[in-house]
């Protein structure tokens, strides 16, 4: 028996941008329960891997969209603030909401990365989304994670000291110059002279168009946003993430989601696993951050824990013929 999720292009608007992407549904009748995927830093967005025929096949519809400036989309993602991004996020939800198909109470959020601070934005501000699942997703703010990753990310791939201190510097900085009304133009020539650096390529900030997005989101703090959650979280880690500080995030969130008295949240943390929750065998933790591994697919699981947990939260399915497969 073949398992084959039906595709169909959409697209939608925000901010005067058309958002194109793929909505993805199981091949029986609906209506079905949705996902809207947020996408985390850079550009992209449309690809999610197996992820939507893995939600399909678990009875979910979901939408990956390509992010402003990307793929098939109009607009500029490095013009964005995290409010902009989590408009835009909410304006997918709505759109998918409207489907005849989608049972419009039950449309969760998988945030990762960055896309894990405008989930939780988005879901704060639109009370009708039903959950919210972040891989990632940092629970402090932007310049504290940022700096945490250059320290490590760079020692990860054998950068000096010396080095790690003058890309700190950089950022710094960047985010200062601009956000007392420098021009990032100025800002990214002021720094030639770091440019042929080989570590210079991993600063978030790169372009006058980066470091502009860079120091407008630098001071973003995920607190509010959490304390105004209102819908169920799951929060996933890797122990071994070299981009986001894992230990002070479970407990900015816990400690945050705990004084606003939130009902249900969850919070895991995949041993001996990555940013992407991918985990590594025939090595120990050490071996994986000085970057000597042999990486598998994800965490073992990673995959069942979000879709029982958004089967267990969503509203319950409507009754429905029994799947249609094709023979193989």
């Amino acid at each position: 028996m073949l398992f084959e999720p039906v595709t169909a292009e959409l697209s939608f608007e925000d901010d005067g941008n058309e958002l194109v992407g793929d909505f993805v549904r199981p091949p029986w009748p609906g209506p079905y329960p949705a996902v809207v995927f947020v996408e985390g830093s850079g550009p992209g967005g449309r690809d999610q891997g197996s992820w939507q025929a893995r939600l399909a096949a678990a009875g979910f519809a979901s939408l990956a969209y390509d992010k402003p400036g990307s793929g098939a989309s109009t607009g500029d993602w490095t013009s964005q603030t995290m409010a902009g991004r989590a408009e835009e996020t909410v304006a997918a939800v709505q759109a998918v909401r409207s489907r005849e198909d989608v049972l419009s109470g039950a449309v969760a959020l998988i945030g990762g990365s960055q896309g894990g601070w405008v989930a939780q934005l988005a879901a704060s501000a639109d009370d009708r989304i039903a959950a919210v699942v972040t891989v990632s997703g940092p629970g402090v703010s932007v310049r504290v994670q940022e700096e945490y990753r250059l320290r490590h990310q760079f020692a990860a791939e054998g950068f000096s000291s010396p080095d790690i201190q003058q890309a700190l510097v950089l950022l710094r900085d960047q985010v200062q110059r601009v956000q007392s009304g420098d021009d990032p133009a100025r800002v990214h020539a002021a720094q030639a002279q770091w440019h042929a650096a080989p570590w210079y390529p991993l600063l978030a900030g790169t372009t006058p168009e980066s470091i502009a997005f860079i120091a407008g989101i630098a001071d973003y703090d995920p607190a509010p946003a959490l304390a105004a959650l209102r819908c169920p979280l799951l929060a996933i880690f890797g122990a071994d993430d070299l981009l986001v500080p894992v230990e002070a995030s479970v407990r900015a969130i816990s400690n945050t989601l705990k004084d606003a008295r939130h009902a249900d949240h969850a919070m895991v943390v995949f041993p001996c696993a990555d940013h992407n929750i991918r985990v590594y065998t025939g090595k120990g933790p050490a071996q994986v951050k000085q970057g000597r591994y042999t990486p598998a697919e994800r965490a073992p699981g990673f995959d069942e824990l979000i879709v029982t947990w958004l089967q267990r939260r969503l509203p319950p399915l409507a009754l429905r013929e029994e799947p249609v497969l094709q023979s193989a």
